[in-house]
This record gives C-alpha cells, sequence and structure tokens, in this order.
C-alpha cells in the first residue's frame, strides 16, 4: 500500500476537502454532527493547526489521491485537571483528529502518522504529548499503549474518558538542564 504522509496547507486542505473528512469521521466514530464546543478547531484549521510554528496537521493519501487519515499536534490548551500533571500550552503537545478511514485500518498508517507528529514535536522542543482518548473507541486505547503512551488519568465518566502521555525528553536531562540554568549568571 502507497500511502503518502503531508503537512496540510490550504491549498491541499481545499484540494482533500479535510474538513468534510473529519466531520465524515467525527460522526462514523462518536456519532455526532458539529458541536462548536468540541469541534471548533476543524472550523478553524488554517487558525489552530496550519498558521501557527508550534502545530501542524498531517494528511495521509493513498495511491489514488485519495485522502485516508487525519493527524494534528498543537500545544495543550485545554483546562483539565489532571491529577500530578502540569500541563501548559509551551512544554506540552496535544494530539487531535487522529483519524483513518476504516477501509485503510491496520495498515500502520496511524503508527507513521504519530511518528511524524513525536518527529515534530521533538523540533519543537515540547516535553511530552498529552491525548485523551476514550475506552470504547474502537483499537484506540491498545493502539497508544503500544506506541509508548500511558495512562496518567482514567476518569470513570459516561464517556469512558482516559487521559496518556508520553515524555519525549528525558525528565533527568530537563532537571540537569534547569540546574545548570540557575548556575549561570546574568550579568
Amino acid at each position: 500500500m502507497n500511502i503518502q504522509i503531508l503537512e496540510l496547507n490550504e491549498t491541499l486542505q481545499e484540494k482533500y476537502e479535510v474538513k468534510k473528512f473529519i466531520f465524515k469521521m467525527i460522526k462514523e466514530s462518536y456519532g455526532l454532527d458539529y458541536v462548536p464546543k468540541y469541534h471548533y478547531d476543524v472550523i478553524g484549521l488554517e487558525e489552530y493547526y496550519i498558521k501557527p510554528k508550534n502545530s501542524n496537521f498531517y494528511i495521509a493519501i493513498n495511491e489514488n489521491d485519495k485522502l485516508v487519515a487525519t493527524a494534528a499536534v498543537r500545544g495543550y490548551d485545554r483546562d483539565y485537571h489532571i491529577k500530578n500533571r502540569n500541563y501548559n500550552k509551551i512544554s506540552t503537545a496535544s494530539i487531535y483528529r487522529l483519524f483513518v478511514d476504516p477501509e485503510y485500518r491496520h495498515n500502520k498508517i496511524a503508527m507513521r502518522m504519530i511518528k511524524n507528529i513525536e518527529n515534530f514535536c521533538k523540533k519543537q522542543d515540547y516535553n511530552e504529548i498529552y491525548l485523551h482518548t476514550q475506552k470504547n473507541s474502537y483499537g484506540a486505547l491498545p493502539f497508544w499503549i503500544k506506541q509508548g503512551y500511558i495512562i496518567v488519568d482514567d476518569t470513570h465518566n459516561e464517556m469512558g474518558t482516559i487521559h496518556m502521555e508520553k515524555v519525549i525528553k528525558n525528565p533527568i536531562l530537563i532537571k540537569n538542564q534547569i540546574k545548570n540554568l540557575e548556575k549561570i549568571e546574568i550579568t
């Protein structure tokens, strides 16, 4: 299977009708139509993913030039209160809108897209990557665990929301960097 992964821009967004694909996947996956509280970033792909330098959006295109998957990343901007975590927009990336067309699942497309996101996050100097998923979302939890993400909070709510993270910078290295910064005298 020949799948090409591209960074989204305004031209590709129009060509592949990315918003339409995402809303189709949201409907199929969660039974939801547009909900402003949850889907504002889809309406504003440019504002949230294309224009900011610390954000990105990936699309997967098959050999027939058809959009088959999406995945996005931006700085953490949620107001979740996750125990023992202090996520923020500067050091924490957040994964959004990972969808793979059901006909193309189990072909490692999502895994390839996540690797692109993780490499992007390392270049942007994020410390960790946060995401949330639902227990009943087809194959999601086993997929994320296989990618090295750990559960940091199981909300036990009616949606089955699970909060997960993956540290992409060595925490010991970060502590040493902070210690070294403290030793530097500014004159």
